[in-house]
């Protein structure tokens, strides 16, 4: 097999039965599509598309839509759309290895420098071993006595730019493709650490992943047993809905950033060690594997609301299908297939670091982010938007004659895979997969109604089937031929 071969071979099962099942539709054509499309991307483009560091998502894009069934003519025509705003790859002008690793880090003309190095240190040692080397080791992050700009911060590189990186290295470990988490360690490397002030030297100090690696097996890396979606956590734990209610309430984040258009930065300089102290509330037990996934639950519901009622209950639109806090619902898909990878404490150093950074946009997106009135919201009577050719008329003879649309998400599924922007298809797979773990969970359940979150008696599955049916919306009705409106910043 030639090295591109071994890169992206075909999508291998998910780790963690908690990860996205995929539709019907991939086969030999479809799947010859996306490896074709991953080795070009991987061999033309650099991981920026521009100067101003956007992130190419070719892979995304058309992972994505395979995931949710799309043939080959639809792959080929995503990556057509695609491609005529990427950035050719630069030639690096030196290369990357042990002792220049920390040399280099956040400069974009090293890319390939740090593929090359991530290739032959995943061949070596493997995707486990990698990720806990060069991303969870305390070296990986803090060398002691060093300068604050010769810190290496790979966690933080991972985080940053709306967690590209993970979204990246996320999509490499759920397909089984080795080239995508190459790329994604690479892009981390060339990352600038803005982040840095949420990760402090502290959050290191009591993690000792390496020590436990040597006793984890590859068949410990699916870490999920029999599912029990809806079970509540222990008593006195602080639970995320606790966090945000505090949040809410804190005077420390009443003010808006004071510039609204760096209000990332702005929030960081003002809000950092307050939101690092919420992070380090949140109660992380991690002593069974059940206790993953339940803590990623708690992420999963939490980023998906912050997204969809507070873009509900927006004053100047219908929706505001907020561009930035869409990053945290997409993001969180991945959570299960990274942490199948991971030591027990890497997996609580990456969860607690994914909750910082999403209490980080959060709360960066105030004032409009905290409008949370999450009654309005499940009283609110939210038709999925219809699809004119998708729907017909059911003849007498079905079940429930003159139905027009048997399954709520077909069209939302079908509106997403022929969409342009490549963001749509990714939130309607998060939330069509939430949907599946959690939509028949009902309201007024203790779990989350005694938390401090005023209305969390009223959450329930429904939740995700009216983000995405608002989502659909606010991006237009490909189907039918509406304009569509695009996301919101």
């Amino acid at each position: 097999m030639t090295t591109l071969e071994l890169l992206f071979p075909a999508p291998s099962h998910a780790p963690s039965l908690y990860a996205p099942s995929r539709l019907p539709g991939a086969g030999v054509a479809s799947t010859k599509a996306l490896l074709d499309v991953l080795k070009d991307n991987h061999e033309k483009w650099h991981i920026f598309f521009n100067d101003l560091r956007f992130h190419n998502h070719v892979s995304h894009h058309v992972l994505a839509i395979w995931a949710l069934g799309a043939n080959k003519d639809l792959i080929q025509a995503a990556y057509k759309y695609d491609i005529p705003i990427q950035k050719p790859v630069i030639k690096p002008p030196g290369v990357v290895n042990e002792s220049t690793f920390n040399d280099h880090l956040g400069a974009e003309e090293y890319y390939v420098a740090y593929v090359n190095f991530f290739k032959a240190k995943i061949t070596e040692k493997g995707v486990s071993q990698v990720l806990e080397n060069y991303v969870f080791a305390r070296i990986a992050n803090i060398i002691d006595g060093a300068p604050q700009n010769k810190q290496p911060l790979m966690l933080a590189r991972l985080f940053d730019g709306a967690a590209h990186p993970m979204i990246h290295v996320g999509y490499g470990l759920e397909f089984g493709l080795p080239g995508m988490v190459v790329e994604g360690l690479a892009q981390a490397a060339v990352h600038e650490a803005r982040d840095a002030p949420f990760y402090p030297a502290s959050l290191f100090e009591s993690v000792s992943a390496l020590d436990t690696l040597a006793s984890k097996v590859d068949t410990d890396l699916v870490l999920d047993g029999p599912k029990s979606p809806h079970a509540p956590s222990k008593p006195k734990e602080v639970h995320l809905f606790d966090i945000m209610a505090r949040i809410l309430k804190d005077d420390r984040f009443k003010a808006p950033p004071a510039d609204a258009q760096n209000f990332f930065t702005e929030t960081m300089k003002a809000n950092s060690s307050a939101i690092v102290e919420y992070a380090n509330q949140w109660t992380l037990n991690l002593d069974e594997p059940h206790n993953v996934h339940r803590k990623i639950e708690q992420l999963q519901w939490m980023n998906s609301l912050v997204y969809s009622v507070s873009g509900f209950n927006a004053p100047e639109k219908e929706f505001f299908a907020d561009f930035f806090l869409m990053h945290l619902v997409t993001s969180s898909l991945f959570l299960p297939s990274i942490v199948a990878y991971l030591t027990p404490p890497s997996q609580k150093l990456f969860l607690r670091g994914y909750l910082t950074i999403s209490l980080a946009f959060w709360v960066s997106r105030r004032p409009r982010s905290f409008n949370l009135d999450v009654a309005k919201f499940f009283s609110a009577d939210l038709a999925m938007p219809k699809r004119p050719s998708l729907t017909f008329e059911s003849p007498s003879w079905a079940l429930v004659p003159g139905t027009a649309t048997a399954n709520q998400w077909f069209p939302i599924i079908q509106d997403a895979i022929l969409h342009q922007d490549d963001h749509l298809c990714k939130i309607q797979r998060a939330f069509m997969h939430f949907a599946e773990q959690y939509g028949s969970r009902e309201s007024g359940l203790e779990d989350f109604a005694s938390t401090e979150l005023p209305g969390a008696n009223a959450i329930d599955g429904s939740l995700f089937s009216r983000a995405a049916g608002l989502t659909a919306k606010a991006m237009g009705r490909v189907i039918s031929e509406d304009e569509g409106l695009g996301w919101d910043r």
